[in-house]
This record gives structure tokens, C-alpha cells and sequence, in this order.
């Protein structure tokens, strides 16, 4: 089966002024198939977000390539890296930064359908049936970023990306601010698109327990390079690389947050 996404000798060198480039992401590879969630763990600085910026094309990569169904998307311009941003969002950490603070969540959500010449009705339409899908009300699309709360606004966060439909959701640490009640409801909604929409994640996240419960594979990063890579039960309960290892023994201390349901 083709992968939707093939990384091959990703790597990202950012200069440093007196020390040379610092290499955050080093020689990467990997495949992502259709509705599989692909877990990224790792401590901080290992180059997690980087690398997925680097995927989303938010970054410019050093080295290696990035094809989507099969097409090179590495140096991807114009018409075909709107196309781009349109299969593959991304949901960043802090949802607040990520909206302009001058705009209402539901003109944040609704720019790519105005963009697209969808009428005004039915812009509305859609933001509130995105907004109910992610748990808000739709009097939520009359608010700014800085009148919710931080789970607000990554759920609106996470609506804004499904406006485009896209193929593949990369989540950096989309669950790190949220509660213990909105992290499962946002859990169950993610759930619920791989199996009903069949998309696909880059999961990025700190807690094993959820990456166990929610991802098919994972790779472990470290100084920019993976350094193991396997199902999420071989990586989690049986490291190879004392690494792995040191990551995985939080999942002893960590209460599972969430189970499949």
C-alpha cells in the first residue's frame, strides 16, 4: 500500500552565530499510511516540532525530501503548496498565539471557506456545525481568542483545522493544556474522525499513557536523530534503547488518561 506521506533524509540545520549550525532534525525517515496515527515522543529540544513543521512545510528543510500520495512536496510553491496546507494541518501547543487576536474564532475559522467563495450563510453554516463537532456552543464563533479558556480555544483551534478537510492532522502537544475531561473529549473526537474520515495524525506528545492508547506506531526522537521506532506497545513496554527506556518508565507513574473507545 503507498504511504500518504513518505519523509526520506529529512534534516534541518539552523545557523548559530560563533558555534556553527545546530542540526535539530538529523537525517529523518519514516512513512505515515492512510488512518494511521504515527506517535513522536521525545524530551524537549529533541526536535519534535521542528520536524513537524518541516512536514506541514511551515519550514524550509536543509536536506531530504517530503512526497504526499506520491508527489514531491519538498520545494512545493504557489498553487501546489496551498494545495499542501489544504491535506496536511497542523494544531499547535498554544492555541491562543496561533488566531489573530483581532478577529473573532469563528472568522479564524471560517477564512479558508471565504477564501474558497463560499457564501456568507453558509460560512456560518459550516463554523458552527465545526464548532459543535469539537464540543463549543456557536455563540463561541462571536468570541475572541482571549475571552475563552485554553481548551476553548484549542478545540477552536482543532475546528479551524478540519475546516479544509484535510488527510492529515499533525497534533504537537494539542492536549498538553487541557483538562482531564476535555483531554478525553478531545481524545474521542480524534478517535472519531480516524474512524469515520480515515485521517491520519503525527501525534506529537509527552504523555506515553495517551501516545499507548491512541497511536498504531512511534518514533522516538533524540538530538534531531530517531533513535527507535516500533508499535506503541513494543516502544512503551518494550524499549530497546535505554533512551526509550527512561521515557517509557513515566508511563508507570502516569494514570492512563484515556482508553479507546
Amino acid at each position: 500500500m503507498e504511504p500518504i506521506l513518505e519523509v526520506k533524509d529529512l534534516t534541518k540545520k539552523f545557523p548559530q552565530q560563533g558555534k556553527g549550525d545546530f542540526l535539530a532534525v538529523d537525517h529523518i525517515s519514516f512513512r505515515l499510511d492512510r488512518g494511521e496515527t504515527l506517535g513522536v515522543v521525545g524530551e524537549s529540544g529533541s526536535g519534535k516540532t521542528t520536524l513537524a513543521k518541516l512536514v506541514c512545510r511551515l519550514t524550509e528543510p536543509t536536506k531530504g525530501s517530503i512526497r504526499l500520495w506520491g508527489q514531491d512536496i519538498t520545494k512545493a510553491k504557489g498553487k501546489q503548496l496551498r494545495k499542501t496546507y489544504q491535506n496536511i494541518q497542523m494544531v499547535f501547543q498554544d492555541p491562543v498565539s496561533s488566531f489573530d487576536p483581532r478577529q473573532t474564532l469563528g472568522a479564524g475559522i471560517g477564512e479558508y471557506l471565504r477564501n474558497a467563495g463560499i457564501a456568507k450563510g453558509e460560512v456560518q453554516a459550516r463554523v458552527t456545525k465545526l464548532l459543535e463537532q469539537c464540543g463549543l456552543e456557536a455563540e463561541f464563533a462571536r468570541r475572541y481568542p482571549h475571552e475563552v479558556s485554553g481548551g476553548q480555544c484549542q478545540r477552536a483551534a482543532i475546528a479551524r483545522a478540519l475546516a479544509v478537510k484535510p488527510e492529515i492532522l499533525i497534533c504537537d502537544e494539542a492536549t498538553s493544556a487541557l483538562d482531564v475531561t476535555v483531554q478525553r473529549q478531545i481524545m474521542e473526537l480524534l478517535w472519531q474522525l480516524r474512524d469515520s474520515q480515515g485521517i491520519s495524525y503525527l501525534f506529537i506528545c509527552h504523555n506515553l499513557a495517551l501516545v499507548q492508547a491512541f497511536c498504531h506506531r512511534v518514533l522516538v526522537m533524540r538530538q534531531g536523530k530517531i533513535v527507535e521506532e516500533g508499535t506503541a506497545d513494543e516502544v512503551i513496554l518494550h524499549p530497546k534503547t535505554e533512551y526509550a527506556r527512561m521515557l517509557a518508565d513515566s508511563v508507570m507513574e502516569t494514570e492512563l488518561l484515556v482508553g479507546e473507545p
